[in-house]
């Protein structure tokens, strides 16, 4: 009984109002009635009102840069959020052309031309017009026009094998062995990439497709004026004997070099009129 008197009597002061004077000497000058209890709201009400002000300055001004410290985190925070950006923009350019070179790829194998997309992000190609031509310029320019090597009307050797056949090159790489009448090799070996899609030099019907464990895989084509190309080393033919193959199209793809499985290598052999010719003066490799 005598604690819960004591409550009552603790509440009670705390709802009991004093008198709050400012003295002037013997002459009141303010007075209020207070309680604890108001003293107590009143101190709440200025912390909440501070601390909603401090809450605005801080979100609506650049009242936090002034802090020591916290702009140079700010300022890591941002570079490695520009980092991060950028990461993610070479990864998903990595990704398209990861997946463009596959349907590409595809395409060749099915025989149907790849689409190449690769002039579509080029960062260089800008408009030259606005260069002015300097007098080194006009110089080498004429003496380059008098020279008759480069004259457009004075075709090359070369130039006018090429047009007999109009051919292309059957696979992307290096030479990396040339063509030799005296020697044991009658055309060329070009090195590629693993598995790389082979594809027929120009218009014509395969004549003969074989395997043997020496070549693998071999593929002879009859094209135009004829010229006779041979592939060897091939993985696989995809075209049957008697078929005919549109140039460009896809006969299938080298097999892996033993010595490099990273590479690929291709052993072909171009003839006309039943010998052996160089293929370099019918092809630009």
């Amino acid at each position: 009984m005598k604690s819960f008197n004591k409550i009552n009597s603790w509440f009670g002061d705390l709802f009991r109002k004093r008198r709050v004077v400012l003295l002037d000497g013997a002459e009141e000058r303010w007075g209020a009635d207070l309680s604890p209890m108001t003293i107590t709201a009143i101190a709440l009400s200025l912390v909440a009102l501070i601390f909603g002000i401090l809450l605005l300055l801080v979100a609506y001004t650049p009242l936090l840069d002034l802090m020591p410290g916290y702009r140079t985190n700010a300022g890591r925070s941002r570079e490695m959020l520009i980092r991060s950006i950028v990461r993610i923009d070479s990864l998903e350019r990595k990704m398209n052309e990861m997946l463009t070179y596959n349907e590409n790829r595809i395409l060749v194998v099915s025989g149907k031309t790849p689409v190449s997309q690769m002039g579509q992000n080029d960062s260089l190609r800008r408009s030259k017009s606005g260069v002015l031509p300097s007098k080194e310029d006009s110089l080498l320019r004429r003496q380059i026009e008098n020279d008759p090597r480069y004259r457009l009307n004075t075709a090359s050797p070369n130039i006018l094998a090429q047009s007999e056949l109009n051919a292309i090159s059957p696979m992307h790489g290096l030479i990396s062995e040339r063509f030799s009448a005296k020697g044991s090799l009658l055309g060329v070996k070009i090195n590629g990439k693993q598995e790389a899609p082979v594809t027929a030099i120009a218009d014509g019907v395969v004549i003969s497709s074989h395997w043997s464990p020496e070549i693998g895989y071999c593929a002879v084509i009859q094209h135009k004026n004829n010229f006779v190309s041979i592939y060897r080393h091939l993985a696989e033919v995809l075209p049957r004997k008697g078929f005919q193959v549109r140039q460009g199209e896809a006969i299938g793809h080298a097999l892996s070099d033993s010595a490099n499985g990273e590479l690929s290598t291709l052993e072909f052999e171009l003839w006309r009129d039943g010998k052996a010719v160089n293929p370099e003066l019918y092809i630009a490799f």
